[in-house]
């Protein structure tokens, strides 16, 4: 009789498993459902990884793209810069571009030398505008 007490109060060995039987209702529709959303998921994954794979290779080729356009364009405007120095040179040369030179010369020297000249450089000039300029950054830094 101590025998029989005894395996009634002693705890199993063994973990206890929890089994579906097949003939169970819950295993006949969920097992077919989960078969489906796994292979619904790996169709899902190996479209992922396909669109992945394609973006990463496109985005390289346009790295690449981008790279050839910017040599060639530093190309094309190193040749502009030259050529067009060399034409600004030659139309700085021409006799209407002396002529325009020697009027607007004409022109400032009369506008220097007149009273009204004398007015605008001093506007222009005046020293005092050093310390107004100073005196607003300072009052902008104290105030914020």
């Amino acid at each position: 009789m101590g025998l029989s007490k005894m395996g009634i109060i002693a705890a199993p060995t063994k973990e206890p498993r929890a089994v579906i039987k097949q003939s169970s209702d819950l295993g006949a529709i969920f097992v077919p459902a989960l078969v489906v959303i796994l292979r619904c998921q790996q169709l899902l994954g190996a479209v992922s990884l396909s669109f992945y794979t394609q973006a990463c290779w496109f985005s390289w080729q346009a790295v690449l793209a981008s790279g050839i356009v910017t040599n060639h364009i530093c190309v094309a405007s190193k040749f502009l810069r030259t050529h067009s120095v060399v034409l600004g040179k030659a139309a700085w040369q021409t006799r209407s571009a002396q002529r325009f030179r020697r009027k607007v010369e004409f022109e400032f020297l009369t506008l220097m030398l007149s009273s009204t000249g004398n007015s605008i450089c001093l506007l222009v000039f005046w020293p005092g505008w050093w310390l107004l300029g100073l005196g607003l950054l300072a009052a902008r830094l104290c105030v914020g």
